[in-house]
C-alpha cells in the first residue's frame, strides 16, 4: 500500500465524501441560488459580508441561516446515516450554528431568532436518501494484521508450547454502574527446559454511565514468569473471607477512583479521576486507559468525546529471555501474546488509539505495512519515547 492509498483509505475510513458542499445548497435553496452566493466577499468563497446581509430582508435573513442549516444537517448526520430523525439532524445544526461553528453576529442573529429558524420546511430526508443511492457509502475494511514470513514462523514454533487458561477466579465489581469484564491468558513452556513458563494474562475492563454520559476503558497486559502467579494464588488462598471484608488492601477509597473492584490476583491497576494508574510494577508490560465523556449529559455525534489516552509501558526482554527460544525478544514476545489472544475493546474503545496511529502513519512516523495490532503501536512508539504523551 503507497502513502497516497493510505491517505485515500484514511479519509474514506471516517469521512463519506460523496457530494460538495456547494452542490448541497443547490438542493436546498429557497430561491434561483443560495443565498449565501450573493453574499460573499469577492476575495472568499466562503466568508458573507455584514453589510450585505443587512440589506436583505427579514425572511431573507432566516431563509440564508436556515440553509446553512439544512447543509450541516445532509452533511453530519443524515448522509453519513449517524440520524434518520430529520428534525433532530437539523435542530442539532442549528445548536452548532448558535454555539461553537459561527462567532460574531452570524452566530448573534441565530440565536436571537432560534424560534423562527427552528421549522423544517423541507424534506432532508428524501435529499439524503437519493445522495446516499446516487453514491454508496464505503464500507469500513476489516482491520488485517499480516505478519512477516520471518515472524510467522517464530510463532508458528512457540505455538505447539502455548496453552490457553481456560478460566480465571472472577473479579468482584462493587460499583453500581455498568462494567463489563473480560480477561484471557496464555502459558508458554520453553521447549529448552519444561520446568520453565511464562504466563501472559489480559484484562479488560469498561466502565459505563449512561445517566452522566462517561464510559471508561482500562485494559493491562502482564507478561511474568508463571510461578510468580501460583505464589499470587496461594496468598490468595489464605486470606479468609473475613480478612478481605475488613481489610481490602486492593482498594481505594470510592471518592478517589472510578472503579472499585477486588481482582483474586491483584494485576489489573485502578485508574484514579485524574487519569493514573495505580499498583504497576516489571509485570505491567502494557497499560491503557481510554474515557469518553459528553457535554450536557448527552452524547453528540458532532463532539469530541474522547478524552486524553493514558499509557504506561515496560519492556518484556527479561521475560523473554527465560524462555531461551532464539529470536525470541521481548518485541516478539508482546506480538505474540496480542496474536494469540487478539484483545479488543467493545463498544468501539479503541477508535482513539487507531485514530492516532493512523495520523503517525499518515505522516511517516511509523511505517504503514505490515500492520499491527494498535496496542502494540502504543507500546512501542512509548517504550522508544518515554518522554512523549499519546
Amino acid at each position: 500500500m503507497s502513502n497516497n492509498d493510505f491517505l485515500e483509505y484514511e479519509d474514506n475510513l471516517f469521512v463519506q465524501k460523496c457530494i460538495s458542499h456547494e452542490d448541497l445548497y443547490e438542493l436546498v435553496k429557497y430561491g434561483d441560488h443560495p443565498i449565501y452566493q450573493g453574499l460573499r466577499d469577492g476575495q472568499s468563497k466562503v466568508l458573507i459580508k455584514k453589510s450585505l446581509f443587512e440589506k436583505l430582508d427579514y425572511q431573507t435573513k432566516i431563509n440564508c441561516i436556515k440553509e446553512v442549516a439544512m447543509v450541516i444537517a445532509l452533511e453530519r448526520y443524515l448522509i453519513p446515516m449517524i440520524s434518520k430523525d430529520q428534525e433532530n439532524s437539523y435542530k442539532l445544526a442549528l445548536v452548532r450554528i448558535c454555539t461553537k461553528l459561527t462567532k460574531g453576529w452570524f452566530h448573534q442573529f441565530a440565536i436571537d431568532n432560534y424560534p423562527r429558524l427552528s421549522n423544517l420546511d423541507k424534506d432532508l430526508l428524501s435529499i439524503a436518501h437519493n445522495i446516499i443511492e446516487k453514491f454508496p457509502i464505503k464500507q469500513k475494511k476489516p482491520d488485517v494484521i499480516l505478519l512477516d514470513p520471518e515472524t510467522q514462523a517464530i510463532f508458528e514454533s512457540i505455538r505447539p508450547y502455548t496453552k490457553t487458561i481456560s478460566s480465571f477466579d472472577k473479579i468482584w465489581d462493587y460499583d453500581e454502574y455498568n462494567t463489563d469484564v473480560e480477561r484471557t491468558g496464555i502459558k508458554i513452556t520453553s521447549p529448552i527446559n519444561s520446568d520453565v513458563s511464562v504466563t501472559a494474562i489480559i484484562t479488560i475492563m469498561y466502565m459505563s454511565i449512561s445517566k452522566y454520559k462517561f464510559a471508561r476503558w482500562t485494559a493491562s497486559v502482564v507478561i511474568f514468569p508463571t510461578n510468580d502467579l501460583e505464589i499470587l494464588s496461594d496468598d490468595e488462598d489464605e486470606d479468609s473471607d473475613e480478612d478481605k471484608d475488613e481489610d481490602d488492601s486492593d482498594s481505594f477509597d470510592t471518592n478517589n477512583v472510578d472503579i472499585s473492584f477486588e481482582d483474586p490476583l491483584e494485576i489489573h491497576p485502578y485508574q484514579s479521576r485524574s487519569g493514573k494508574f495505580s499498583k504497576l510494577d516489571s509485570k505491567h508490560t502494557f497499560v491503557l486507559g481510554i474515557a469518553a465523556s459528553a457535554s450536557w449529559n448527552r452524547w453528540s455525534a458532532d463532539e469530541d468525546i474522547w478524552e486524553p489516552i493514558n499509557i504506561k509501558v515496560k519492556s518484556a526482554d527479561y521475560v523473554a529471555s527465560l524462555l531461551e527460544i532464539p529470536d525470541i525478544t521481548g518485541d516478539l514476545l508482546f506480538k505474540y501474546v496480542l496474536d494469540c489472544l487478539k484483545p479488543i475493546l467493545i463498544c468501539d474503545g479503541d477508535t482513539p488509539l487507531k485514530h492516532w496511529a493512523n495520523k503517525l502513519k499518515s505522516n511517516g512516523t511509523i511505517p504503514i505495512e505490515p500492520n499491527q495490532h494498535p496496542w502494540y503501536y502504543a507500546w512501542n512508539y512509548k517504550l522508544n519515547r518515554k518522554s512523549i504523551n499519546i
